[in-house]
């Protein structure tokens, strides 16, 4: 609670009403900014007080800005209304997290603007309008992985999938935990519970009585695959839709430019898209089944020369769904 007769705290109003109050487009007198903490704190004080404190803070490295007859405002911020705009939207549009959990996150990143300007931000009326998890434990959750992931132990953890009936089923895991990855706006905890198998991922907004356990968890060499450890980005990169597995290096035979972007918006730089006797070919290097679903989504413009046996499963695919799609309804 503020104490209006601790004048120590005088600098610290003074920074909180610049930081709530005064921008570019407003400036404050040293007299609005004495009257706004009498109107907030109950605290009285002089306008040299105000200047002093101002000139305090500016030494101390805050980016003071001055407009002559006009007054003073914070200049440089942690960050610019743009960079807020970016975050802001990255958190509505997440499913991961809930309408009540993307208002209060949204809440907190206003908070380095001014008042004014948090006023041009009309996203709050989106959290509601998006198909969300209704597990309010994400944040929870990461927290519990973290500290597992630090202590090098085990978590224990209910994982919950859809019956037909559309109710609820949760299996039991016991996973031994790595690294954490965003695909497609969803967040995973990559780890193994089952060595022979190599990596897993687990969605953590399905996971429910997440807990760290007493048990050891298993070293990353140990898992089939990664004798040599893992490459956390080249590991995020290959696996774009977040499909457990082995990666496999693949040749495409590509069809217009349009599918050329697309090669390096899903497989970044990493891709390697050139012409060999008139035909435009690429390189990429991804989880094998990831592959399967990324050449059926762009099969018009995209064809999958190798691996054989990956392009042999393709295929099959492909004919039973053409079996499946010809058949009388």
């Amino acid at each position: 609670m503020a104490n209006p007769d601790n004048k120590k705290l005088l600098i610290l109003y003074v920074l909180e009403i610049l930081k709530d109050y005064s921008d570019e487009d407003h400036p404050l007198l040293q007299k609005e900014i004495a009257d706004k903490i009498f109107t907030r704190y109950g605290m009285d004080c002089e306008r040299k007080a105000v200047a002093a404190n101002i000139n305090c803070l500016e030494e101390f490295g805050y980016d003071i800005e001055r407009i002559k007859n006009k007054g003073v405002y914070l200049g440089e911020r942690e960050f610019e209304p743009s960079e807020i705009a970016f975050l802001v939207d990255s958190v509505f549009s997440s499913k991961i997290i809930n309408a009540k959990q993307s208002r209060e996150l949204a809440e907190k990143l206003y908070r380095p603007l001014s008042i004014r300007q948090r006023k041009t931000f009309n996203y709050i009326y989106k959290a509601d309008e998006i198909s969300r998890t209704d597990n309010n434990l994400i944040f929870y959750n990461i927290e519990v992985i973290k500290s597992a992931i630090e202590q090098k132990k085990k978590v224990e953890f209910g994982y919950n999938s859809y019956t037909l009936k559309k109710e609820t089923e949760t299996k039991k895991r016991v996973v031994s935990p790595y690294f954490m990855i965003n695909s497609q706006g969803k967040y995973y905890l990559v780890g193994t519970f089952r060595k022979d198998w190599g990596l897993t991922n687990f969605r953590i907004e399905r996971m429910t009585g997440i807990t760290v356990s007493g048990e050891k968890a298993e070293p990353i060499e140990s898992v089939r695959g990664y004798e040599n450890g893992v490459d956390i980005a080249e590991y995020a990169n290959e696996n774009i839709y977040a499909f457990g597995g082995e990666s496999v290096k693949a040749t495409l035979r590509l069809t217009g430019d349009y599918i050329v972007n697309a090669v390096y918006e899903w497989f970044d730089d990493r891709a390697n898209v050139y012409e060999r006797n008139g035909e435009i070919l690429a390189t990429v290097c991804a989880n094998e089944r990831a592959l399967i679903y990324w050449c059926m989504q762009y099969g018009e413009s995209a064809e999958l020369l190798s691996p054989e046996k990956t392009r042999k499963k393709l295929c099959e695919i492909i004919s039973s769904m053409k079996e499946r799609y010809e058949k009388n309804v």
